[in-house]
């Protein structure tokens, strides 16, 4: 069976392609290729199949050639996928099914509109429609939140002052009231992008106070707040100078490149060079959480881990964790990200506007008017080849 691969801001799928709808998809085939440990690995599956020839989908042949048959990872059938929708958008423009930069997709909650250029994938869905407020409970913690329809369910919960997103476990599904979503419901946990700007997947190396400096952060909280799960490397007293030690913090506390591993230690007043240092840079700098080779004469030749700065031009900027029904938490979430859009621009008090939305796998624009959503981001094929089908 020929697959590819494609994700949409770390949100990946496997993609089957189906024109004339004669593969025997089934729920274990399906879980089976996206077990991670077992099968190919990813959130979803898109099979690519003309609307003529599958039964869901027929009566919008008419008016979109191609129906993305989506499914989630454990075998379910989802209404629509907003990165989902991105990506199968992507491999038709790719493969040559949709010659043309804007075309249709038949999706199971309506036909959609596409725009492939080389850098994103746009789709324009029906706007949401924001409802009632509910709860969502998650490590014995209840948070307030709102429900909205994008095709599919969604409750967006607002982290309360003093919670950052670092500090959800989003290894078990939140429980939720299932009078409200029989279905089930996509959960997603939203603080202002501002308070959590770059904060995703970098190492923090040495942001508390304390002796024991040294450290590799797994995760980092608000600078009020301890870090868990650090290694300490070492600890040498204050009135030393170590060489040839890991040590973190080791330049004066006037300087601001704390969080270096120094290979020797240099005398205070010269700049130590080839370290690798963390959250070098002056805290009006975004490039937060970068490896930087060379410190001389300014920060050149550093990697950043997550290099975000903040957007301009938008309504509203959050950032947001999402823990997906029939998924679990994944990267990204399109059409969780146009529900927190919706969320952040009503609170707000504007009907329409542009927000920002930064994920674990990266950022997407929404644009919202009266009528539609346009969720724009990246969209790539990453692999192709051939798998057992038994």
């Amino acid at each position: 069976m020929r697959y590819f691969k494609g994700h949409g801001t770390g949100n990946d799928f496997v993609i089957l392609p189906d024109p004339d709808g004669v593969l025997a998809l089934t729920p274990s085939l399906v879980a089976a290729l996206c077990d991670r440990r077992f099968g190919i690995g990813a959130d979803g599956v898109l099979r690519v199949v003309r609307s003529a020839k599958h039964a869901d989908a027929a009566d919008m042949a008419g008016d979109a050639e191609w129906f993305m048959d989506y499914w989630n990872a454990d075998g379910s059938i989802a209404e629509m996928c907003g990165n989902g929708v991105r990506v199968y958008a992507r491999f038709l423009a790719a493969q040559g099914y949709a010659p043309d930069p804007t075309f249709p997709i038949a999706t199971r909650s309506g036909v959609v509109q596409a725009s492939v250029t080389p850098d994103a994938v746009s789709v324009t869905l029906p706007a949401p429609v924001v409802g009632g407020g509910s709860t969502a409970t998650l490590g014995g913690l209840t948070f307030t939140g709102t429900s909205v329809d994008v095709g599919n369910p969604h409750l967006v919960c607002a982290l309360p002052s003093g919670l950052s997103l670092g500090d959800l476990d989003l290894t078990t599904s939140p429980t939720y009231d299932a009078a409200a979503f029989p279905t089930g419901v996509n959960v997603e946990f939203v603080v202002p992008g501002a308070s959590e700007a770059a904060t995703f997947g970098h190492i923090a190396v040495d942001r508390r106070p304390g002796p024991d400096r040294g450290h590799i952060a797994v995760d980092a909280p608000p600078a009020d707040r301890r870090e868990q799960g650090h290694i300490a490397v070492d600890a040498p007293p204050a009135d030393r100078r170590d060489q040839g030690h890991i040590a973190v913090d080791a330049p004066p506390a006037d300087v601001r490149e704390q969080g270096h591993i120094a290979v020797d230690a240099p005398p205070a007043d010269r700049r130590e060079q080839g370290h690798i240092a963390v959250d070098s840079p002056p805290p009006a700098q975004p490039d937060r959480g970068h490896i930087a080779v060379d410190r001389r004469g300014g920060e050149f030749g550093h990697i950043a881990v997550d290099k975000r700065p903040t957007p301009v031009g938008v309504d509203a900027h959050v950032a947001m964790r999402v823990f997906e029904r029939g998924s679990g938490e994944t990267l990204s979430c399109g059409s969780g990200a146009i529900a927190v859009a919706a969320v952040a621009l009503k609170e707000t008090g504007r009907p329409t506007g542009v927000v920002a939305v930064d994920l674990p796998g990266g950022r997407l624009t929404i644009t919202l008017d009266a009528h539609s959503t346009t969720l724009t981001g990246p969209a790539v094929l990453i692999a192709t080849g051939e798998t057992l089908n038994s």
